[in-house]
């Protein structure tokens, strides 16, 4: 990963104690620029991962994931990176598939790409699909346009829209803040691309922080305020469903 354009992997954490140190020297098998921010983690989560050689930093306490993304993103781009691929430190995400990611960005390096799990999706809980067959939805109905898994926050931001979008970013935290910059991504007409990943549910991680009801209702109340925001200055709602 060391060809232009210039990758950063972004691995925010919060107690993965468990899980960060596969992750993290997993990343770094494929590329040497891994950034770790670890949020405020109660657990050995920090200690673990300042003894890999991932570029680490942490917060002074937890601050939410979309915080922790958000920092994440500025430190990439003040550290001159062309685009960010951010990925879970739950073992949720496989760094294995980091590259074809790379292929993709190599083709496409202004797009967002997504990893959409379509490997594997059998081993997936049937309440996470359903919820995220529901976000889908109704983030596709927000942004105007067909999209799939957008649950899944294994995806690749290109620096110029980044550099964008922290200029003026949305305010939502937790799971909410995906679907938000993935609806401005949308929004700003970046074309968005797809890549095939595993789907991973492993047993022996903590478990998930995203609560399949809570979550799912907080991304709806956040999409809805959004739809109705397009529709008071766009008028009726219209997409390429």
């Amino acid at each position: 990963m060391n060809d232009f354009p210039k990758i950063a992997v972004l691995i925010p954490a919060y107690n993965e104690q468990k899980t960060i140190k596969h992750i993290v020297n997993r990343c770094l098998s494929y590329t040497s620029h891994v950034m770790v921010i670890d949020d405020g983690s109660s657990d050995a989560t920090l200690s673990i991962v300042k003894n890999t050689n991932a570029e680490v930093f942490s917060n002074t306490m937890n601050m939410g994931k979309g915080a922790t993304l958000l920092k994440g993103f500025q430190l990439a781009i003040e550290r001159g990176y062309d685009g960010v691929i951010a990925l879970d430190a739950d073992g949720q995400h496989n760094p294995d598939d980091l590259p074809r990611f790379l292929s993709v960005v190599q083709q496409t390096p202004t797009g967002l790409i997504i990893g959409a799990r379509r490997i594997n999706v059998k081993n997936a809980p049937r309440v996470r699909l359903l919820a995220n067959k529901m976000a889908d939805f109704f983030i596709s109905l927000a942004a105007r346009k067909r999209l799939f898994d957008t649950q899944s926050g294994y995806r690749y931001y290109p620096g110029q829209f980044l550099q964008k979008y922290l200029a003026n970013p949305l305010k939502s935290n937790r799971f909410a803040f995906e679907a938000e910059i993935l609806i401005s991504a949308v929004s700003e007409k970046l074309p968005i691309h797809y890549v095939d990943i595993q789907s991973c549910y492993p047993t022996n991680a903590r478990a998930s922080h995203y609560r399949s009801g809570k979550d799912t209702w907080q991304i709806a109340k956040a999409i809805t305020k959004l739809i109705f925001q397009k529709r008071g200055s766009h008028g009726n709602i219209k997409g390429d469903f």
